[in-house]
């Protein structure tokens, strides 16, 4: 889905199709924050799988585009491809007090992760730097500077777009109290969105065999 089809439904509903009140900067710019808004509250909306190259010790940094950890799936091909386990921190903690310490290794068994430190994760044992994993993650989207560019949100997310836009547009006047009600509306509307497509996902999952 291109962004020209999101700013055209908008600018339909702001019957401002010339960009008079609205430039079209300003919308692709909300539509930006639109899209980071999506993931932030619907973190697979926007997700990557990357091999990615561990660094010495047990903590390792996420990709700089990086929003959330969703899994780590697997060493990849140069360590074996062997999956990797998630494992509480305090299992591994209550097992051995000492394994950030342990012997460090190229291949990964296991891995925790603190929701308290969402830009990184550990590994087991400690990798000792030449070692790299299949990660998947939730992604930062990049932005959208031309009506042209391809969102990074599946088109499923069209109307939730085109609500948080709105919104954003309307909030430009909102000591109007009618522009500030639109505002308000359209913002309800993009939330509701997000709830009736997460609860979507948890009745409807995707089919086993």
């Amino acid at each position: 889905m291109l962004a020209q089809v999101i700013i055209d439904e908008v600018e339909q509903t702001l019957q401002d199709p010339g960009n008079v009140r609205w430039s079209l900067a300003e919308l692709l710019s909300h539509l930006s924050e639109a899209q980071r808004v999506i993931v932030k509250n619907k973190p697979n909306a926007y997700s990557r799988t990357v091999d990615h190259t561990l660094s010495t010790g047990t903590r390792q940094a996420m990709p700089t585009d990086a929003i959330q950890l969703l899994d780590v799936i697997r060493n990849s091909t140069s360590t074996g491809s062997k999956v990797i386990r998630q494992t509480a921190r305090e299992e591994l903690d209550g097992v051995d007090p000492d394994w950030h310490a342990m012997t460090a290794t190229q291949a990964v068994t296991q891995f925790t992760y603190d929701d308290y430190d969402p830009l990184a994760f550990y590994t087991y044992p400690p990798n000792n730097g030449t070692g790299s994993v299949v990660l998947l993650y939730s992604a930062l989207p990049p932005e959208v500077d031309d009506p042209l560019d391809t969102m990074s949100v599946p088109d499923f997310y069209r109307a939730p777009l085109v609500d948080y836009v709105l919104y954003r547009a309307y909030q430009k006047d909102s000591e109007d109290a009618s522009n500030q009600s639109m505002a308000s509306m359209f913002y309800d509307q993009f939330m509701k969105g997000l709830a009736l497509l997460a609860s979507s996902e948890q009745t409807n999952p995707p089919a086993v065999g």
